[in-house]
């Protein structure tokens, strides 16, 4: 599948990635829509922001829409065809607050397209992704 990958600023290309498995839990999505959100821009124009610095390639982008695809046979109240928007956290799910339920309280929460930890959490620009039903 093609992704959209930066190297460095102003250094972007369409890339050809690996197709990830859906595994228990997760659902494949088909991208229809992606939103440019500010961090994308600082990526492509600066190479980060801060001290945040794109270290490695990295697939940009954390806004996305679009239909679902695949869903694996464990995961109910989603269907093939649904229309889905993606949220961009990825809570650890290990932490005491993830124990907890309240994700949204993450010691350790990662997002899509984030270049402040190596290796990079590689983004939503790509023709599909795999992701946990629960996002």
């Amino acid at each position: 599948m093609e992704a959209l990958v930066i190297h460095a600023a102003k250094d972007l290309r369409v890339e050809t990635i690996v197709t990830e498995p859906v595994a228990p839990g997760q659902i494949r999505v088909r991208v229809r829509k992606g939103g440019i959100c500010g961090s994308d821009l600082h990526y492509y124009n600066h190479g980060g922001f801060g001290t945040i610095r794109v270290k490695e390639p990295m697939v940009l982008g954390h806004e996305i829409a679009g239909l679902v695809e695949q869903v694996a046979d464990d995961v109910t109240g989603i269907a093939v065809g649904d229309r889905v928007a993606v949220s961009p956290s990825r809570p650890c799910g290990r932490c005491t607050y993830c124990q907890q339920g309240l994700q949204n309280h993450c010691l350790d929460m990662r997002y899509y397209g984030s270049a402040m930890r190596t290796p990079h959490v590689q983004g939503a620009f790509r023709q599909e992704i795999v992701c946990d039903a629960s996002q």
